[in-house]
């Protein structure tokens, strides 16, 4: 994988776990960023999909979800190759 800087990860996970938690991938998704950021990050994406069913708040969620994982990545910056990995297939 080629270097990527994590506030750019931050920014492109944030646009992929809103549209996903939109979606029938949330359930994938969900546990897949359990999987690399921990079981809080999954629970806060599937209220991020019960959000996004009550209203139409996809850039709302969106600057959250780059807010909270800028926070994370620069506290673990290790974290950003796997989670990086987790959104790249579903980049567009």
């Amino acid at each position: 994988m080629t270097a990527v800087s994590p506030e750019r990860v931050a920014f492109d996970a944030a646009r992929v776990l809103v549209m996903a938690a939109g979606s029938d991938l949330c359930w994938w998704i969900s546990g897949e960023v359990g999987r690399c950021l921990g079981p809080n990050f999954e629970a806060r994406l599937v209220e991020t999909r019960l959000r996004l069913q009550q209203e139409d708040a996809y850039y709302k969620e969106a600057g959250y979800w780059r807010a909270v994982l800028e926070d994370a990545l620069s506290d673990r910056p290790d974290l950003a190759d796997g989670l990086y990995s987790v959104i790249s297939p579903l980049l567009t």
